[in-house]
C-alpha cells in the first residue's frame, strides 16, 4: 500500500481526505501539532491541502498570507521528500473567474492582475512546478465538507448574516468528490497536470430557499460573487463529475444526517 501524507489534516478538505483516502493508502495526517516530528520522512505521495483559505483576510494582509500560503508550500516540498506532490490551489488564480471561457487551465495568467490571495496561490503553483518532477495542481472551486467552519452555507446554518448577495453564483464540489477525483487521477497515473476541479455549472443563490429552510440574513457589506471554471479537462478524466447543484444536495443530505444524530 502506497504511503500518502496529507498536510493540513485538520482543515476542511484535509480532514475528509484523511478519512476518504484512508482505505486506499497508508495515510499520515500532518498538521501544525505534529509537523516537526514528521520532517524528513519520505512518502510516495504528498497532498498539500494546507494554507490560508480566508480570501478577505489574505487581501487585507498580503505579507502574512504569503507566509502561510506560499512560504509554507516551499518549505513542505523540502521537508517531505516524495515521488508525487499534489497541491490544492484555488480558482482565484484566474484573472477573470466569472465565466468558463476565461478559466481554461492552459490560459496564460498575468500575476499583475491578481489580488494577493490569488497571487499567493499562483506563486505556490510555480514553486511546485519548479521543484517537483512529478506533480498535480488542482484548482478547486468552493469546497463543502463535514468540517465546514466558514462561508455562506455555514452562515446560513448558524443564522448569521451572509456577506454575499442573492445574485451570487458559485461553483461547488464536495470533499468526497475531491477524494474520488484524486483517487481516479492516481489510478490513471496522471502527472504533471494542472486541473480545474469543481461541479459543472454554478449554484444560483436566488434559488437557495429551495434547498434550505433557514431565513436568510444579508449583511449590508454583502457583495455579489461569481465563480465558474472550465471543467472540460477534468471531466475527460473523471466522467462521473456532477453539476454544482447536485454536489450541494449531497452535502445538505450529509449535513442533515449529521445534525439529526
Amino acid at each position: 500500500m502506497k504511503t500518502l501524507a496529507i498536510i493540513g489534516s485538520n482543515g476542511l478538505l484535509g480532514s475528509d481526505l484523511v478519512r476518504y483516502l484512508g482505505k486506499s493508502f497508508n495515510v499520515t495526517p500532518i498538521n501544525k501539532d505534529n509537523y516537526q516530528p514528521q520532517i524528513g520522512k519520505h512518502f510516495d505521495i504528498v497532498i498539500n491541502a494546507n494554507g490560508n483559505s480566508k480570501r478577505f483576510w489574505a487581501n487585507q494582509n498580503p505579507q502574512d498570507d504569503f507566509i502561510v500560503s506560499t512560504a509554507s508550500v516551499y518549505k513542505s516540498i523540502f521537508d517531505f521528500p516524495c515521488e508525487l506532490y499534489i497541491y490544492i490551489s484555488s480558482s482565484d488564480v484566474y484573472e477573470n473567474h466569472t465565466e468558463v471561457k476565461y478559466t481554461k487551465e492552459q490560459d496564460e495568467i498575468d500575476p499583475k492582475n491578481l489580488q494577493p490571495y490569488g497571487l499567493n496561490k499562483y506563486l505556490s503553483e510555480l514553486i511546485v512546478k519548479k521543484y517537483k518532477e512529478k506533480f498535480l495542481i488542482l484548482r478547486a472551486s468552493m469546497i463543502l465538507g463535514s468540517n465546514l467552519k466558514k462561508g455562506p452555507f455555514y452562515d446560513i446554518f448558524h443564522n448569521t448574516p451572509l456577506f454575499i448577495t442573492p445574485k451570487t453564483k458559485l461553483q461547488l464540489i464536495t470533499t468526497h468528490a475531491v477524494a474520488d477525483i484524486i483517487r481516479t487521477l492516481l489510478e490513471k497515473s496522471v502527472i504533471c497536470e494542472t486541473l480545474n476541479i469543481g461541479g459543472e455549472g454554478v449554484f444560483d443563490f436566488t434559488k437557495i430557499e429551495e434547498y434550505v429552510d433557514n431565513k436568510l440574513q444579508i449583511s449590508p457589506k454583502a457583495e455579489t460573487q461569481i465563480y465558474e471554471m472550465n471543467v472540460e479537462k477534468i471531466k475527460s478524466l473523471f466522467p462521473d463529475l456532477k453539476v454544482s447543484n447536485e454536489y450541494l444536495k449531497d452535502f445538505l443530505q450529509y449535513y442533515q444526517n449529521k445534525t439529526s444524530k
